[in-house]
């Protein structure tokens, strides 16, 4: 016995002073009013005490989890119940209506007490996989209107049916009934905490067989001295060592003592072993910084180092990282590991560093690339040039290669040449040009049949562009226009005398002066003319939508 007292020193000194609250109780039924006053506060304070300790010890063992939340308040609601009745016995004295709402109040312990514990054990038996959800706490809605259905009895006296006027009722025995509102309360009461219960014996069962048998235990100790007090102890006014409530509560408390310590509810008993175990250094340290608990791997670091870690991280060493933190009773601090990271870091440095050479070689391909595109633009807009100028420029090669200085007709087939090389310099101009660029009103047109006609005076020919100067002719009309009036020219060289040539707002027109009509080639655009004695009036207009004007 004694062995087993040393083994759980906590435990049964716990016992002890809960078996010394109930001598105290006994002790109050003394005659000597000292005494029994004495008595009663020290019972109360026990009481109080234990419950206390008892919650405080919840908080330290416990993670935070709801189950803990749901053991805390149950603790509070059993401290209210205590203070309560300490409250009504002994400081309101000729007070009905203060006595009777604090015996109102003893359903709000009551009440919650069983619904917290059948939390608890709904927690237990979902464990820690669906610590997240709550939705047991949905339970409590049903609880909170029972209890304001006992706090309200004053107005429909559902619960208590007063015998005596209302200003007189204290809830004293035999001043009362009940009602069918106090049956709903006795039976929430008792089915639920049968519930809890049964959910418990049910979790149990695959467990090993001492943490039933210790429930079991509890509960018939307490359904023993429930039914003593009942049966025996009230009819025959035989002096207590405890009154029900004190029995249902101190149970209850038990009850979930043995679920804690059987780890129904996580319980974070031999926390000096799990820090000793730790494969990572962890430390642990009071105000003071001195060491209490460190992991198997101890940090090794002087005070000035920790002190500084708990402002910002600190380097112990190239690739470890000492952090710290402030905890209710001292300091935690603890090192991480960077090795992995810096050698990622390494390796994504050097892979940003090839990428930026890839990246610096892209640049300069694409340059080469875009450089290499305008070229090949350049070229295609010459070789489109060339191809259209060449058979020109074969033509003033051969009329060339064919007639010496010293001939007759040199000067005249220089002129043609020179008519000839005319319309090559301005075609190239307009094939250098693109729609981009050429302005909407603009004189290339005129331009061209400016010079043409300049060169034809060297043929003999008295030739003229007069009139509108400026066009808004897009780019294409203004080389087909240029081509067939040039293709008219080389036609009426060797007939023509004189001519005229202006711009119309939809092409060109044209006046001559020549011995006969000449035929026309394939022209690009048609060409409208009508001879009047010796002078041709020739109109050529340009296309809209693909269609000549």
């Amino acid at each position: 016995m004694f062995k087993i007292m040393r083994r759980h020193q906590i435990t049964s000194r716990y016992v002890t002073f809960f078996l010394l609250a109930g001598i105290c109780n006994v002790l109050t039924r003394t005659h000597i009013a000292l005494v029994a006053s004495l008595m009663f506060c020290l019972n109360y304070a026990i009481y109080i005490g234990l419950l206390m300790f008892w919650m405080n010890s919840i908080r330290l063992r416990l993670l935070p989890t709801r189950s803990r939340t749901y053991i805390l308040v149950a603790g509070g609601a059993m401290l209210l119940n205590l203070s309560s009745r300490t409250f009504k016995y002994r400081a309101v004295v000729g007070e009905a209506a203060i006595a009777r709402y604090i015996d109102y109040s003893y359903w709000i312990a009551m009440t919650l007490i069983p619904v917290l514990f059948l939390m608890t054990a709904m927690r237990a038996r979902r464990g820690k996989e669906q610590e997240g959800t709550g939705r047991e706490i949905f339970m409590l809605i049903p609880a909170f209107l029972l209890i304001l259905l006992a706090m309200t009895n004053d107005f429909h006296r559902w619960v208590y049916i007063p015998k005596v006027p209302m200003e007189e009722f204290t809830t004293k025995t035999g001043t009362y009934s009940f009602g069918w509102g106090c049956y709903v309360l006795y039976g929430w009461m008792i089915g639920i905490a049968l519930a809890g219960l049964v959910l418990l014996l049910r979790i149990t069962r695959k467990r090993p067989g001492k943490i039933m048998a210790y429930i079991v235990m509890v509960l018939g100790i307490w359904l023993f001295l429930e039914l003593f007090l009942l049966f025996v102890a009230t009819p025959l006014d035989i002096p207590r060592m405890y009154n029900a409530p004190e029995l249902r509560m101190f149970g209850m408390l038990a009850v979930l003592e043995i679920c804690i310590r059987s780890r129904l509810i996580p319980y974070n008993e031999n926390y000096v072993g799990f820090f000793t175990g730790l494969n990572q250094p962890v430390l642990i340290t009071d105000k003071s910084l001195e060491r209490v608990f460190q992991s198997a791997f101890p940090i090794e670091a002087s005070v000035e180092v920790l002190k500084a870690s708990l402002r910002e991280p600190v380097y112990l060493n190239e690739d470890t990282k000492l952090c710290g933190m402030e905890l209710g009773a001292g300091y935690a601090f603890w090192t991480e590991d960077e090795t992995q990271l810096h050698k990622e870091n390494r390796r994504l440095e050097s892979a940003n560093e090839l990428l930026s050479q890839e990246n610096e070689l892209i640049e300069v391909e694409n340059k080469l690339n875009e450089k290499k595109s305008r070229l090949d633009a350049k070229n295609a807009i010459y070789e489109r040039i060339a191809a259209v100028i060449r058979p020109r420029q074969d033509r003033i090669e051969a009329m060339l290669e064919s007639v010496a200085p010293e001939d007759a007709d040199f000067p005249h087939k220089l002129a043609q040449c020179c008519v000839l090389n005319a319309w090559s310099k301005r075609k190239s101009n307009l094939l250098l040009l693109s729609g981009e660029n050429l302005p909407k009103r603009n004189r290339e047109l005129f331009l061209a049949l400016q010079e043409s006609a300049r060169f034809l005076t060297c043929c003999g020919v008295k030739a003229a562009a007069v009139g509108e100067e400026y066009t808004d002719f897009p780019l294409s009309s203004v080389n087909d226009l240029y081509d067939t009036f040039e293709a008219v020219i080389e036609a009426y060289l060797p007939v023509m005398r004189y001519m005229t040539v202006s711009l119309t707002a939809d092409g060109i027109r044209m006046a001559m002066e020549a011995d006969s009509v000449a035929a026309l080639p394939s022209t690009v655009l048609p060409v409208e003319y009508r001879r009047e004695d010796e002078t041709v009036y020739m109109t050529i207009r340009r296309r809209r939508g693909g269609e000549a004007v």
